[in-house]
């Protein structure tokens, strides 16, 4: 069985019980803070896009907090995710508790706060390990998600592509270990080339925007200190491609799947009016391999690692570790 989905199922065992008592699941709703909220995006991208019978959201923390949505209650799942405990979003699983619904905290640590506020909860990979071993690229908060989404379709849906997702997960270990090595010569040139750019624009569609909101919220902005902006491929025409110039960098992500060809117009208008732009295709990367009726939901669990691993490198020739924050965990905010 795919590593992690013993746990996955037996989590899900103990909330479909409880659930079942009243009347079942009606919703699904993700809730956490930055990086944790990105993480969630691809399972939600795969519910929307399968489920038929699900509702299904996504919510910053503190707004789950301040303006909990009228249909969260009884027939509600709400999972929370955390790497230790922002207080945010343990005080979203208090309010989700306290409105009735069954709720499950995904943390690093199963002694966290956010881990012993959940009714239930399942413990994630989270300090790049997938670098050492790529087994564990899919045991991250985002693939955690995405196996928790998969099952429920199973589940409540009766999907009829579950086995090859679980082919698909199988799958992706040896598929990601290669792309690292291919990619180490390819980050440090990326260095050298955007070593002194401040402003980034980093495009991507479908579940692939997971990755586009984490480089730009996270890596970028957060972690070297540099303005970035998440652009949607199909968005991007709508007002952001008015930036473009030969000196704008750009990161295009391009995914394999449904949405490719909105990434694929993107980068026909950054060939012809850009210059300053650097492609990074999944299927140029192996994802290809995977069946094509599921490829498109593990964009993310590869591009995401990859362009952490890009923008390392880039932080080590600017000789500003990732590690580095202005205000984070040093000031009340």
């Amino acid at each position: 069985m795919t590593k992690g989905m013993d746990e996955v199922r037996r989590v899900l065992d103990q909330a479909e019980k409880k659930l079942a008592s009243v009347g079942g699941i009606r919703d699904v709703t993700f809730v956490a803070c930055g990086g944790s909220l990105a993480s969630s995006y691809p399972a939600r991208y795969l519910l929307n896009a399968e489920s038929v019978s699900l509702r299904v959201a996504g919510y910053n923390s503190s707004e789950f907090v301040r303006a909990t949505p009228a249909y969260v209650g009884k027939n509600s799942l709400v999972i929370c995710t955390s790497t230790k405990a922002t207080p945010e979003t343990v005080e979203a699983l208090r309010v989700a508790n306290k409105a009735g619904a069954v709720t499950i905290g995904l943390s690093g640590y199963p002694d966290s706060l956010t881990a012993q506020t959940a009714q239930f909860y399942l413990v994630y990979y989270h300090a790049d390990e997938w670098y050492q071993d790529p087994s564990l690229v899919h045991c991250n908060s985002q693939g955690t998600a995405l196996k928790i989404a998969a099952e429920l379709l199973r589940r409540y849906e009766n999907w009829s592509k579950y086995d090859k997702m679980m082919e698909a997960f199988e799958q992706l270990p040896s598929i990601y270990g290669a792309a690292y090595e291919k990619a180490k010569p390819l980050a440090v040139k990326f260095g050298m080339r955007y070593q002194n750019d401040t402003v980034w624009n980093v495009l991507a569609s479908g579940a692939t925007f997971e990755s586009a909101y984490s480089d730009a919220f996270c890596f970028f902005q957060e972690m070297q200190t540099v303005h970035c902006v998440p652009c949607h491929s199909g968005e991007y025409f709508h007002g952001a491609f008015e930036t473009t110039d030969e000196n704008l960098a750009v990161l295009l992500l391009k995914g394999v799947g449904r949405t490719r060809p909105l990434d694929e117009r993107a980068e026909r208008f950054l060939e012809q009016f850009g210059g300053h732009h650097y492609i990074l295709d999944a299927a140029q990367y192996g994802l290809d391999q995977l069946d094509p009726a599921v490829a498109e939901y593990f964009n993310a669990l590869i591009i995401h690692p990859l362009t952490k691993q890009f923008i390392s490198a880039l932080a080590e020739i600017r000789m500003h570790p990732m590690s580095y924050r202005r205000y984070m965990w040093k000031f009340d905010y």
